[in-house]
């Protein structure tokens, strides 16, 4: 008896479950607006991303640029100091 009656029980519980947990079917704007978030998010996530790793990479960017300036400047100069031994 016990056992009919918890069964019925688990059966009624198992049929309120189910019959709350219908579908839900989005509307056309709905769908876009989940879209547009999902997107959003995606974007923002990857513009934070892409910053970090440009503030990371900023100061190795300056001194490459600022080093090839000096090496150019130097051989430019020595080039100079050459010819004008020449003369």
């Amino acid at each position: 008896m016990k056992k009919s009656v918890l069964g019925i029980l688990a059966g009624a519980a198992l049929m309120f479950s189910m019959a709350s947990c219908g579908e839900k079917l989005l509307t056309d704007e709905q769908v876009q607006a989940e879209i547009q978030k999902g997107y959003d998010a995606g974007k923002a996530a990857v513009e934070q991303e892409m910053t970090a790793k440009c503030d990371a990479d900023f100061e190795t960017r300056v001194s490459a640029v600022v080093d090839q300036a000096r090496a150019d400047y130097e051989a430019e100069k020595a080039a100079e100091m050459a010819a004008g031994k020449k003369k």
